[in-house]
């Protein structure tokens, strides 16, 4: 039996799930996702009767036929598989951010905004404190409506903080905030990311940090920009990847291009960042993963999308990739992956 079905069929064992718990427990890009469950049910594997999604008599018997038992939790109960915990200056930041954050501009569809949860926002800096990529060095941000930049600032730790951001609302509110809390050596601009590179700011930084768009082109352009601001050797960077909108083949592509252009992956860290959606007006919009569901979709209970954490580091001169072309429209956002991305 194929891996992803039968990871379903143990979590529907366990207990009957939602559309969205299944989705944060298997591994299968959304689009797949749902046709493996519009196949399951027509195999009569599982049935959708109302909200949630149960077991049939002959799914159980499929998996008592591969002495397949219910599915049992095992995620860390203290870091959740972040692989840290926030302790001491980091305590102190995560309450600081969760009065902050409520203030900041409301997400745009237009620049396919979605901001993280609070706790992943303080991991990501905690992370990159315990791997040395924050004190000392000099950080560059394409792309900031967590907040990241403020909560590293908080810390007092790096030597710079830059801030480019094509949202002029969030770059007048992250300045707003720097300067309030008398940040030193803290820059931030308006840019666009298909516009060319500052020269002021290319081979500078240590440390990137990026969440880019998941099309091809568009997390290639991304990530060409962050590496044009790369110091040299030994400068790393930080972006997230899904599996819910970046199929393997996809993994597969943007890996040769981090080769590339002279970056090798350290860490891959599984659903490390979580995002908060506006859940109710997600399942009333018109995304892919909600028209193409086979049954009636709840508005979820909590959080249901994550990314995985990539973090790379130079092995030699950084090596922007030679890009034919800069994406224009809805096309830079969305692609046929893309199911929790409007058209």
């Amino acid at each position: 039996m194929e891996k992803t079905k039968r990871k379903i069929l143990a979590a529907l064992m366990e207990s009957p799930r939602t559309y969205w718990e299944l989705i944060t427990l298997q591994d299968r890009h959304l689009a797949d996702f749902v046709g493996l469950i519009r196949q399951m049910m027509e195999e009569g594997l599982v049935e959708w009767p109302d909200y949630t999604l149960q077991i049939t008599p002959e799914g159980r018997r499929l998996l008592q036929e591969e002495n397949i038992g219910p599915l049992q939790p095992v995620t860390c109960g203290c870091c959740q598989n972040k692989t840290v915990q926030r302790e001491g200056i980091f305590e102190e930041i995560y309450l600081k951010m969760r009065e902050l954050l409520p203030q900041r501009p409301v997400p745009l569809a237009e620049y396919d905004q979605g901001p993280v949860e609070l706790e992943t926002l303080v991991s990501r800096i905690v992370l990159m404190y315990n791997r040395g990529d924050l004190e000392g060095q000099r950080l560059f941000l394409l792309g900031d409506d967590d907040l990241t930049s403020i909560a590293a600032g908080l810390t007092g730790m790096p030597a710079e903080i830059t801030v480019v951001e094509a949202d002029s609302r969030l770059v007048e509110f992250i300045q707003y905030w720097a300067v309030k809390e008398g940040f030193s050596n803290f820059y931030v601009r308006t840019y666009d990311v298909r516009n060319p590179f500052p020269q002021d700011l290319e081979k500078k930084f240590d440390t990137f940090f990026v969440d880019p768009v998941e099309t091809m082109q568009g997390i290639a352009l991304f990530i060409t920009r962050c590496v044009q601001a790369m110091k040299g050797t030994g400068a790393v960077g930080y972006f997230g990847l899904t599996r819910l909108e970046a199929s393997r083949q996809k993994w597969h592509k943007i890996q040769r291009c981090l080769l590339e252009m002279n970056l090798v992956i350290t860490d891959i860290l599984h659903n490390f960042q979580w995002y908060e959606l506006d859940r109710e007006k997600f399942v009333k919009s018109d995304y892919p993963l909600v028209t193409q569901a086979p049954g009636r979709v709840n508005v979820p209970e909590k959080n249901w999308y994550s990314s995985n954490l990539y973090r790379v580091e130079a092995v030699g001169d950084p090596k922007p990739l030679k890009l034919q072309e800069t994406p224009q429209g809805r096309d830079f956002y969305f692609d046929d992956e893309a199911y929790a991305t409007l058209p």
